[in-house]
């Protein structure tokens, strides 16, 4: 079947800086029918609840997107750097951010419009959308970007995380895996800035101190053992009868589920999965 998209010509990065600067009728996103359609159902159902922590609003949202198929690659799918917002296919980080922004929009009453800002200002360095290198490719930007902006706030290291010694150059290094990666020395700069600061994970053996301190809503990063990779799955906490139960886009039945195992059990099958980082969304600031 083919997907009519909404098209239009991004706006320029200064004024992509600021939330919300073009006018009501200029759209500043590609979307597809069904998507934009998915997210004003979500947006209204999550209205009664607005009151709601952000992260209660995030499992709302992760729950109403249960059964939408997991597609990799649909930030990629054509040359051109655009904003493009899909609800009716996703990936795990893709997922997350979706629940985040679509839970951010519903706390401050807002639109389609608001929820594509909160997209862009999450996804892009600076809220930039010019080129490929200003995307976050890295999961460990995104959450420092995150917690640049108060939107999130990286617990690891208080749930018991130790220092994390793995370096990051797996994009750089492997160009070829990339292949609309126009500028390799941008993403290597990318990765001097996350290498330059100190970064923190809970070790396999370690989580049973940590499970405690996990809440429903937590961001639950996978830290990988592959040279050059920060995280490898980015998942959802919900804590249901004391135990941590993960919501997230699996590449094992491929669709947003709620997993049948605990994050342990999760962790256990994962031989290349050295531990976690744990990211916790905040209140929205009005």
């Amino acid at each position: 079947m083919t997907v009519v998209l909404v098209l239009l010509p991004l706006l320029a990065c200064g004024q992509n800086r600021q939330a919300g600067q073009a006018g009501p009728e200029v759209p500043f996103w590609v979307t597809g029918p069904a998507d934009s359609l998915l997210a004003e159902r979500i947006l209204a159902e999550l209205a009664p609840h607005s009151a709601e922590p952000v992260p209660a609003l995030m499992v709302r949202a992760g729950k109403a997107l249960e059964g939408q198929p997991y597609v990799a690659g649909t930030l990629d799918e054509t040359p051109g750097e655009q904003l493009r917002i899909y609800l009716t296919r996703t990936d795990c980080i893709l997922f997350v951010e979706t629940c985040l922004a679509l839970a951010r929009t519903a706390a401050q009453g807002g639109d389609f419009r608001t929820f594509a800002n909160e997209v862009r200002q999450s996804r892009y360095r600076d809220g930039c959308v010019e080129s490929y290198a200003d995307r976050l490719h890295y999961t460990t930007e995104w959450g420092m970007q995150g917690e640049a902006r108060g939107v999130l706030k990286n617990v690891t290291q208080e749930l018991g995380g130790i220092k994390l010694d793995h370096p990051i150059n797996y994009m750089s290094s492997h160009p070829d895996s990339y292949p609309l990666m126009d500028d390799v020395a941008a993403i290597r700069e990318a990765e001097d800035r996350i290498n330059s600061v100190p970064r923190y994970y809970i070790p396999k053996i370690r989580l049973g101190d940590a499970l405690d301190g996990i809440r429903s809503g937590d961001i639950i990063c996978l830290v990988t053992s592959v040279k050059g990779l920060d995280i490898s799955h980015v998942m959802m906490a919900v804590v249901e009868n004391g135990e941590v139960r993960l919501l997230h886009a699996s590449t094992g039945p491929m669709k947003v589920v709620i997993d049948s195992r605990t994050l342990p059990e999760y962790l256990a099958a994962r031989p290349s999965v050295t531990g976690i980082q744990v990211l916790r969304p905040q209140a929205f600031q009005r």
